[in-house]
């Protein structure tokens, strides 16, 4: 029985010599139990999107370099798969790191905001977006829980007035508040509103404005998010 006992120390301190030995030679985490990262940022990396037709609005992105007719691409600066950047000084330092533009056989010059996107390709220029000097509306509005909001009307009040008509109001992939949007009546934001699966995400949803601001005058089309209780 005391042999037995002798073995099994002298076993288990070989094993701990062992262990001690592998730590030391071996490159860090080899031993340790493997992990998983989290999902996916598009944070400083290129999105595709794609633009309305008619006004050259765009209504969707993905993550990624496609391609094809209808779609731009952008340097998505803050990660919310969206051309809109809401960081300081996003888009206009030059400073990126790890992304590429699309080899169009282009030499990327006119790049105005220095993303490597040549300003012919780039969704920043497309209207609405941050370096379209002739946009109407704000980028989004964010009525609150409880409030009395018409959003349409208050994007333009924060642009300085309102348009001599509004001819559409539209959403591509939802309908929610659509039918008060389009006739322009006030209503209470509800949790509703703060939950419901909006067509850009969770109480978010963007619609597409069609307005002229004098009877003879040429329409104009702008996006507008609407983030309900942010």
């Amino acid at each position: 029985m005391g042999g037995t006992h002798l073995a099994l120390a002298v076993f288990m301190q070989s094993s701990k010599a062992l262990r001690a030995i592998l730590i030391a030679v071996l490159p860090f985490g080899v031993l340790a139990p493997a992990c998983t990262g989290g999902a996916t940022s598009s944070t400083g990396q290129m999105i595709t999107c794609t633009t309305d037709p008619g006004t050259g609005v765009i209504v969707r992105c993905e993550n990624g370099d496609g391609s094809g007719s209808g779609t731009c691409h952008d340097i998505d600066e803050d990660g919310d798969g969206d051309p809109h950047d809401e960081a300081e000084g996003s888009d206009d330092s030059g400073n990126h790191t790890n992304v590429a533009a699309p080899d169009d056989g282009s030499d990327h010059e006119g790049d105005s905001d220095g993303d490597g996107i040549p300003d012919s390709d780039d969704c920043d220029n497309h209207q609405g977006e941050d370096d379209d000097s002739g946009d109407e509306l704000p980028y989004d509005v964010r009525p609150a829980l409880g409030a009395t909001t018409q959003p349409i009307q208050e994007a333009f009040a924060e642009k300085g007035g309102q348009p001599f008509a509004i001819d559409s109001v539209s959403m591509e992939g939802s309908t929610w508040r659509l039918a008060e949007l389009v006739s322009g009546t006030a209503f209470l934001v509800t949790e509703q509103d703060c939950n419901h699966a909006g067509n850009r995400d969770i109480g978010r949803d963007r619609v597409i404005v069609t307005w002229r601001d004098d009877a003879a005058a040429v329409s104009q089309s702008d996006h507008l998010d609407i983030r309900y209780c942010k």
